[in-house]
C-alpha cells in the first residue's frame, strides 16, 4: 500500500462502499430516537406504569444483545453486503408489524415489533462499525469510524423531530389520570366513586403525616401536609359543585382559540425552556380554567362529575353523599389554609385566627371518618341510571385509544417502506466482496479465546454497556424530569431532547477534532468526568439549572461510542467480526437500565436526611455511576493494560 493510500482515512477504490456504509449510521440513529419517547407516549395510551412502559427500551435493545453473536457468525463466514441485507430486511419486517401491532391495542405485538425490529438493527451495526474499520489502514480506522458515526446523530435529530412535531404534540390531550376515570367508568365505576376513594386515601396519608411527632418542626413533613391538604380541598371543592355549565363553557372557549403553528411553538418552548422568553401568557379562558378547575385535568374532572351528578340527581343516596362533600370541602379548605400558613410562616407559628395544630388534627381525623362514610353512601348509587353514560365513556376512551396509537403506528410504517427501498438499492448497488474483508474462515472458539483474554476488550465490552445504559437512560428519562419536576409537556420535553442533540453533534464534530491532539484514553476519561459532574447536578440541583445539566451531559456523551468501539478493537485484526458482536451485545446495557431506573421514579421521593429527593432526580444515580464506569476505563485504558497508543 502506498503511503499516500496509508494517510488517506478512506482510500479511493472504497469510497462507494465506505458512503454507502455511512448512510446506514443515520437510519439506526432514527430507529433510536424516535423510540426514546415512545416509553412516556405508551405509557399514557395503554394506562401502564413507569416500568412496564420501559419494557420498550428492554425490547428495543434486547434485539441488539439476541442477534450480535449471530450476526458476527454470519458475517464471518458470508459477508458483509449479505449481513447487510438480512440487517435492513429484519428492521423494514419490524417497522411494518407495527400496523397489524396497532389493531390489537395491546402492549405485547409492539414489545415483539420492537425486538425484530432491533434484531435487524444488530445486524446492520455488527456488520457496519468493523465494516468501516476495515476500509483503510488500521492507523486511521478510529478517525474512519468517528467520520461515519458523526452522521449518526443525523438520523437521532430526524428520529427526535418526528417524534416531537408528528407524534407526541398530535396525541390527545386527556391527561393520564381522566383516561383512567373514563376506563374505570367504562367498566362501572362512576368517577365519584373514584374520586371519593382517592380523597378518603389521600386523608388517611395526612393523618399520617400530622401525626409523626416532629410534623410541627419538620419543614418537609410541613409540605407534603401542604401539598396533600391542597389537592383534597380542589377535589373535594369539584365533588361538591363540579360547576358543571361553566366547565363546558370554558372549555368550548379554549377548544376555539387559535392554534399556534406546531413548528414555532416548538421553537416557542424550547426558548421558554432556555428562559430568553417569558412564557405565554394565558388567555382569559385558561385563567379561568386555572382558577375554577386547576389546571386542565380539574376541568376534564368536573365535565366528568357534572356529567354523572345530571345524571344521579334526586337519588337518595346521591343527596346524602352531596351534603357530605358540602361538608368535607369546607374542613379540606380549612385544612389547606392551615397548612399554607405553617408552611409559609418563617417562625414556624400559625397566623392569628386559624386553627391550632391539634385542632387541625382533630379535623383531619374527622375528614378521614366523614370519607370513609361517604364511600359506603356511594356504593349505593343506581349504577342502573349510568349504563348508557358508561357505555359513551368506554366509547370515548377506546376512540381516543385507537386514534393516539394510529398516530404512533404510521412514522414506523413510512419508515418500513423506506427502508424496502434501500434494501433493494444496497442489492443493486453495493460491492458484493472485496478484498480488505478478511479470512471467511469460522474459528469461533478460537477467537473467543483471544478476545476473553485480551483485557482491554473486555473492559471495553462492560463500558460500552455502561453508556449505552447511560444514553438511553439521560434521553428517555428527559421527558420524565421535565414533566415531573417542570411540570412541562411531553412535546416540550421533547424539544429539549432535540436541543441535548444538537449539542450531542456539535460536540461530537469537535472531540473528532480533538483527537488529533489527545490520546483517547484521556478524551474518554475527561469526557465521562463531564457526565459525572453534569449528571450529579440533574440529581441535587432543582428546577432548570438541574434541567440544563440533563442536557449538557449530551456533550459529555458525544464521542464516546465509537471511542470505547475503537480501543477495545484496537489491533484485534479479523477477530474484530467477532469482537464487534460483542460490544454490540453490549447495547443490550440499554435493554436492563431504563427497567430500573423506571422502577425508582415509580417510588415515592427518597429521604436524605438534609433534604428530600425526588424519584425521578434520584433515579439518574444509575446514568452517574455508569459515567464512573467509563472514567474507570479511560484511565485503565492508558494505564494498566500497556496498549500503544491508537493514532487519531
Amino acid at each position: 500500500m502506498s503511503s499516500e493510500s496509508k494517510n488517506r482515512i478512506v482510500p479511493q477504490h472504497l469510497l462507494l462502499p465506505f458512503i454507502m456504509v455511512t448512510v446506514l449510521f443515520p437510519l439506526w440513529g432514527f430507529a433510536n430516537d424516535i423510540t426514546n419517547p415512545m416509553v412516556a407516549a405508551f405509557k399514557n395510551i395503554l394506562l401502564i406504569s413507569n416500568f412496564e412502559s420501559s419494557l420498550v427500551q428492554a425490547a428495543f435493545y434486547g434485539g441488539y444483545a439476541l442477534m450480535a453473536i449471530p450476526a458476527a457468525i454470519f458475517i464471518k463466514k458470508f459477508s458483509y453486503k449479505k449481513g447487510i441485507l438480512i440487517g435492513l430486511a429484519l428492521y423494514a419486517i419490524g417497522c411494518l408489524l407495527f400496523i397489524p401491532s396497532g389493531f390489537s391495542l395491546t402492549f405485547a405485538p409492539f414489545l415483539a415489533a420492537y425486538l425484530i425490529m432491533t434484531c435487524g438493527l444488530s445486524f446492520l451495526e455488527t456488520t457496519a462499525n468493523p465494516y468501516i474499520l476495515s476500509m483503510g489502514d488500521e492507523s486511521t480506522s478510529t478517525r474512519r469510524l468517528n467520520l461515519a458515526q458523526a452522521f449518526n446523530p443525523m438520523g437521532s435529530i430526524a428520529g427526535m423531530f418526528v417524534a416531537s412535531m408528528f407524534i407526541l404534540s398530535n396525541l390527545n390531550g386527556t391527561s393520564e389520570a381522566g383516561r383512567r376515570a373514563m376506563l374505570d367508568a367504562s367498566k362501572g365505576t362512576p368517577v365519584i366513586a373514584q374520586v371519593v376513594t382517592a380523597q378518603a386515601n389521600d386523608a388517611k396519608q395526612l393523618l399520617e403525616v400530622i401525626s409523626q411527632p416532629n410534623w410541627q418542626t419538620e419543614k418537609k413533613l410541613q409540605k407534603k401536609a401542604m401539598e396533600i391538604a391542597a389537592g383534597l380541598d380542589q377535589h373535594l371543592s369539584l365533588l361538591a359543585d363540579p360547576k358543571f355549565e361553566k366547565a363546558t363553557e370554558i372549555d368550548a372557549q379554549i377548544a376555539a382559540q387559535p392554534s399556534e403553528n406546531r413548528f414555532s411553538a416548538a421553537i416557542s418552548a424550547v426558548a421558554v425552556v432556555l428562559q430568553i422568553r417569558e412564557p405565554l401568557i394565558p388567555t382569559a379562558a385558561e385563567k379561568l380554567r386555572t382558577d375554577l378547575f386547576g389546571g386542565p385535568e380539574g376541568l376534564a374532572l368536573a365535565k366528568l362529575l357534572g356529567s354523572e351528578a345530571a345524571l344521579l340527581e334526586g337519588h337518595p343516596a346521591f343527596e346524602k353523599a352531596k351534603a357530605d362533600f358540602a361538608k368535607e370541602s369546607a374542613a379540606a379548605a380549612q385544612l389547606s389554609k392551615f397548612f399554607t400558613r405553617l408552611y409559609v410562616s418563617h417562625e414556624g407559628q400559625v397566623a392569628k385566627h386559624s386553627l391550632t395544630p391539634d385542632a387541625a388534627k382533630a379535623l383531619a381525623q374527622s375528614l378521614v371518618t366523614d370519607l370513609t362514610s361517604t364511600q359506603a353512601s356511594v356504593a349505593e348509587l343506581p349504577k342502573d341510571r349510568l349504563q348508557s353514560y358508561f357505555a359513551t365513556l368506554g366509547e370515548q376512551f377506546r376512540g381516543i385509544q385507537k386514534s393516539d396509537i394510529s398516530i404512533v403506528v404510521w412514522p414506523y410504517a413510512i419508515m418500513g417502506a423506506v427502508l424496502l427501498v434501500v434494501l433493494a438499492l444496497f442489492a443493486l448497488k453495493l460491492p458484493a466482496g472485496t478484498d480488505h474483508e478478511g479470512d471467511n474462515e469460522l474459528h469461533f472458539g478460537a477467537t473467543l479465546g483471544r478476545l476473553g483474554r485480551n483485557r482491554r476488550y473486555i473492559e471495553g465490552v462492560i463500558a460500552q454497556a455502561a453508556y449505552v445504559g447511560a444514553q438511553i437512560m439521560c434521553w428517555t428519562f428527559i421527558i420524565q424530569y421535565a414533566e415531573l419536576e417542570l411540570g412541562l409537556a411531553k412535546s416540550t420535553a421533547q424539544n429539549c431532547n432535540i436541543l441535548a442533540m444538537i449539542i450531542f453533534v456539535s460536540s461530537r464534530f469537535i472531540c473528532t477534532f480533538l483527537l488529533h491532539y489527545i490520546k483517547p484514553g484521556v478524551l474518554l476519561g475527561l469526557l465521562a468526568l463531564g457526565g459525572m459532574i453534569f449528571t450529579a447536578g440533574s440529581i441535587f440541583i432543582q428546577g432548570y439549572p438541574g434541567l440544563y445539566c440533563l442536557i449538557g451531559v449530551s456533550a459529555c456523551m458525544s464521542l464516546m461510542f465509537p471511542t470505547i468501539y475503537g480501543i477495545a478493537l484496537d489491533g484485534l485484526g479479523d477477530d474484530a467480526k467477532l469482537g464487534s458482536a460483542g460490544l454490540i451485545v453490549a447495547i443490550g446495557g440499554g435493554c436492563l437500565m431504563p427497567p430500573m431506573q423506571a422502577a425508582i421514579i415509580d417510588k415515592p421521593p427518597f429521604d436524605l436526611g438534609f433534604m428530600e429527593l425526588a424519584s425521578v432526580r434520584a433515579s439518574f444515580v444509575l446514568p452517574l455511576t455508569c459515567f464512573l464506569i467509563i472514567a474507570i476505563y479511560g484511565v485503565r485504558t492508558l494505564k494498566a493494560h500497556g496498549r500503544r497508543d491508537i493514532t487519531a
